[in-house]
C-alpha cells in the first residue's frame, strides 16, 4: 500500500485556500530556498527534534541511547548528530518530550480517514491542501490521495514549488480544483543562487497549470534576494498574461528559526532581512500596477 512521511497535518486552516481545510505538509522536497522556514520538510526521512526549553536535565535520554549520540546537560550541542542512529530510544525515554520525532508515516487509507474526519466542516468550498515540502516529490501518493477525496466530493488545493517532471503535474491536475503555485525569482541564474535549482522546469509547468487549473500565485517576498522591482514586475506580468487573478505577497518572517536549531542546523535568518511594511506595500503597488488582486501573507 502507498504511503508517505507526512510532517504536519493541520486541521480547521483557513489561509491555505478557500473556505475551511485540512492541510497536509508532506516530508521531502527538491529546493533548498534561502529563506526556508520549513526544514524539516527537506528529507523523507523521519528527523530527531530537540526542544531545548523543555529539557529538564535528567539524562534519561543519553542512558536510553544506544550510539552515545545524546551528550550530558550543558553540553552546547546535546545530540551529536553524526554519531545518531535515529533508533528513536531517546524519544522514548523522554518524559518532558523534549525529545520528539519529526515525521509519522501514514498509509493512503488511514490519511483519507483523517482528512474525511474533518468533512462536516468543510461546507462548500472547504476541503484537502496538500503542501509540504514539496508534495509532488510524493507523486503517486499526491495523486491517489487527491482522486480519493475528489470521488468523495471534497475540494483539493495543490500547494507547490512547480518544480516536478511534466508528467507528475500533468497526472495530478485532472483532481485538483486550485493551485498554489509559488514563483520564487523570474531570472533562472538568481533562482538557481536562492533555491540550488533553475526556474526553466517551474516556469514550464507554470504556464501549463495556469492553463488547466485555477491558480493562484504565491510570492514569497525577501527583499535581498527577488525584491527588486524588476523581478517584481516581471513575476506580475508573468502571472497577469497567464490570466491569474490572484497574487499571495508573503514577506519573509523569521517564525522557523526555532526549527532549525532543534534539528540542530544553521539558521539562515540572521542573513537575512525582514521587509519593512513600506516595502511590502511597494511590491503590492507593483503586482496591482498589472491588474493584479493581492493579499499580504495568503488570506483568504
Amino acid at each position: 500500500m502507498s504511503t508517505a512521511i507526512v510532517s504536519e497535518i493541520t486541521g480547521f486552516s483557513t489561509h491555505d485556500g478557500p473556505g475551511i481545510r485540512t492541510t497536509v505538509f508532506l516530508k521531502g522536497c527538491p529546493l533548498r530556498c534561502a529563506w526556508c522556514s520549513n526544514p524539516e520538510t527537506w528529507i523523507k526521512e523521519r528527523m530527531l527534534f530537540f526542544h531545548e526549553k523543555r529539557c529538564t536535565g535528567c539524562g534519561r535520554c543519553a542512558d536510553a541511547c544506544l550510539h552515545g549520540a545524546i551528550k550530558p546537560p550543558g553540553a552546547e550541542a546535546r545530540v551529536d548528530r553524526a554519531r545518531c542512529k535515529l533508533c528513536f530510544e531517546c524519544v522514548s525515554a523522554c518524559l518532558p518530550r523534549a525529545l520528539a520525532v519529526s515525521g509519522e508515516e501514514w498509509t493512503i487509507d488511514d490519511l483519507f480517514r483523517r482528512i474525511e474526519r474533518d468533512k462536516p466542516f468543510y461546507g462548500q468550498n472547504g476541503g484537502l491542501t496538500l503542501s509540504g515540502g514539496e508534495p509532488l516529490s510524493s507523486p503517486g501518493f499526491a495523486r491517489e490521495l487527491f482522486e480519493r477525496c475528489k470521488r468523495a466530493g471534497i475540494s483539493t488545493v495543490l500547494d507547490t514549488t512547480g518544480y516536478a517532471p511534466e508528467e507528475t503535474v500533468e497526472a495530478i491536475l485532472p483532481f485538483t480544483d486550485l493551485v498554489l503555485l509559488d514563483l520564487k525569482h523570474m531570472d533562472d541564474a538568481q533562482h538557481r543562487r536562492w533555491t540550488g535549482v533553475g526556474n526553466e522546469l517551474i516556469l514550464a509547468n507554470a504556464e501549463r497549470i495556469m492553463a488547466t487549473v485555477p491558480t493562484r500565485v504565491s510570492f514569497p517576498f525577501v527583499p535581498e534576494a527577488n525584491g527588486s522591482d524588476e523581478n517584481v514586475e516581471a513575476t506580475a506580468r508573468f502571472a497577469a498574461e497567464k490570466g491569474v487573478e490572484w497574487v499571495d505577497i508573503n514577506p519573509l518572517h523569521a517564525l522557523g528559526a526555532a526549527k532549525y536549531q532543534g534539528l540542530g542546523m544553521a539558521s539562515p535568518f540572521e542573513d537575512l532581512r525582514i521587509p519593512t511594511s513600506d516595502e511590502v506595500a511597494h511590491v503590492r503597488d507593483l503586482m496591482t500596477k498589472h491588474g493584479l488582486q493581492t493579499t499580504i501573507g495568503r488570506m483568504m
